[in-house]
Order: C-alpha cells, then structure tokens, then sequence
C-alpha cells in the first residue's frame, strides 16, 4: 500500500468506527427508554433513566467526535 491508499484506508477505518459507536448509543438510549418502566434485570426505574442519560451523553459526544472529524478532513483537503 502506498501513502494515499494507507491514509485512505486509515480515514475510512476511523469513520467506520465512529458510525458503529453512534449506532451502538442510539440503540442503547432507545432501549433504555423504551423500558425504562419495566425494571430491566431487577434493576429500578431510577437506574435505568441514570442508564438511559448516560447513552445520551455518550452519543452526544461521539456526534461531536464525528462533526470535528469530518470539519478537519474538509480543512486538510
């Protein structure tokens, strides 16, 4: 692999992975809040809102990882 291959596949790399872990915490803060009145595992209804925000949280900053991501890219481009 030369240089631009390599950086090509590095950039397409990085970008797979954010996409996964943003698709892994809206799936999380869905069904967290999709069952956040059933008890998930015996566990109550004040820890599985705490579950719930804290996927929100994390999706929050990896759609903030994403967007400085792709503004860097259009820079160095």
């Amino acid at each position: 692999m030369n240089k631009t291959e390599t950086t090509k596949y590095i950039n397409e790399r990085i970008h797979n992975k954010i996409y996964s872990k943003i698709h892994h915490h809206e799936y999380e803060a869905n069904y967290y809040f999709k069952n956040r009145h059933k008890g998930l595992a015996g566990i109550d209804e004040e820890q599985t809102a705490g579950l719930a925000f804290n996927a929100l949280r994390n999706l929050r900053v990896w759609k903030e990882i994403r967007l400085l991501c792709n503004s860097e890219e259009q820079l160095t481009t």
